[in-house]
């Protein structure tokens, strides 16, 4: 309840607490925008002055401190997609051989594998769909906010389909990795990095230049925009349905020599741009309507919010669909990341809300898988499917 809420921070506790990794810029940016204030950087140096120089409400606070919390909870996803050169059972192959000792670093890190179950069946009846789940904890030692040890569950799940929207029926093994810290990530890494390097070596699979992965520098940039666009708001079923486009990151392209095109593209990408920032209507730079600039901007992010409908259960989330990479500002051809910003279902148990969690990435597997076929550059579609 708002009401039970034991401090509201404010002046430095609010600094540190915001300057947290899980505290993102959107989350202050939604903050701010609640109040009717609208910065031109959405970049957290821009946004945080603005908001510890005012108290927060109790319902604020109550938020903010919420979605952190919840954050460290959500999914962020990643999938990998291979060409399979056998029909092979899926569980009998990967299993077996992946050990803690191969999927951690040498030397010292902050944290153990506290829980680790070897790949076993998704459903408990299909060997072609199988999950390996695995939980750690984390030790903050400069952590100030009253608990040192943080854990952290993470899975990597593995399912063979067919590709039929090529016509030609293709064989695929679809990877997904679900992480919640930076170090579940890099377990979730190993443990592919082990699984690809097995199944290609005894000629499985095909080999893939990217490992299966989904790059910034896989599309054009007017074909990126296309992509985003359509993989946040394709989305119009009982399950899962699209309401609104609620962000969108971009910057201009200084390669494509920008300068030189009309007062139409450089007066928007030099001037205009800033004004669309200010007044957060972004879901403009990626539509139609400005399809001639397209070609000269970057879209990094792109952040949609939608409506719930699972069994008895309705609610919303926010989803983003990014090209990111942790611990990087800015990143070198980074891996497009789909993340739960947040999700509220009434009455919904965590086991249910898992559930529903990867119900929805079924279906933004589902498309993006589709929306490759359409705008990957055509080099790039020959080499990774």
């Amino acid at each position: 309840m708002k009401n039970d809420i034991d401090f509201i921070p404010s002046g430095d506790e609010l600094k540190n607490l915001v300057s947290q990794q899980n505290c993102n810029s959107t989350m202050i940016n939604n903050l701010l925008k609640e109040r009717g204030l609208f910065c031109g950087v959405s970049e957290k140096s821009g946004t945080v002055p603005n908001l510890i120089t005012s108290l927060l409400s109790p319902d604020e606070s109550y938020d903010l401190l919420t979605s952190i919390k919840t954050k460290e909870k959500l999914d962020k996803v990643n999938f990998r997609n291979f060409n399979l050169k056998q029909d092979v059972d899926l569980l009998e192959e990967v299993s077996g051989f992946v050990d803690v000792g191969k999927i951690t670093k040498n030397g010292y890190i902050n944290y153990e594998i506290s829980d680790f179950s070897d790949f076993t069946s998704l459903d408990g009846r299909s060997n072609n769909s199988v999950i390996m789940e695995f939980e750690i904890c984390k030790t903050d030692i400069l952590d100030d906010w009253y608990i040192t040890e943080k854990f952290f569950k993470g899975s990597v799940e593995i399912k063979k389909d067919l590709n039929s929207i090529t016509g030609d029926s293709q064989l695929l093994m679809n990877v997904k990795l679900n992480h919640t810290s930076p170090e579940t990530k890099e377990i979730a890494e190993n443990v592919i990095t082990l699984i690809e390097g097995h199944l290609e070596n005894n000629n499985i699979i095909e080999h893939s230049p990217h490992r299966g992965r989904v790059l910034m520098d896989d599309f054009e940039n007017e074909k990126r925009v296309k992509f985003l666009n359509e993989l946040a708001s394709l989305h119009i079923g009982y399950l899962f349905y699209h309401q609104k486009i609620d962000d969108v990151h971009f910057n201009p392209d200084h390669s494509t020599g920008y300068e030189k095109q009309s007062d139409a593209v450089t007066n928007f990408l030099e001037k205009d741009i800033d004004q669309y920032r200010v007044k957060g209507n972004l879901e403009n730079i990626i539509s139609i309507k400005w399809k001639h600039i397209h070609p000269y901007v970057r879209v990094t992010k792109v952040v949609a919010s939608y409506t719930i409908s699972y069994e008895s259960y309705s609610g919303e989330c926010k989803v983003a669909y990014e090209f990111s990479e942790y611990g990087r500002k800015i990143p070198v051809n980074p891996e497009l990341c789909i993340t739960f910003i947040n999700i509220k279902v009434k009455g919904a148990s965590p086991s249910k809300i898992h559930d529903i969690q990867s119900s929805i990435m079924r279906e933004i597997e589902l498309r993006k898988v589709e929306l490759l076929t359409k705008y990957r550059r055509v080099a790039d579609t020959a080499l990774n499917c």
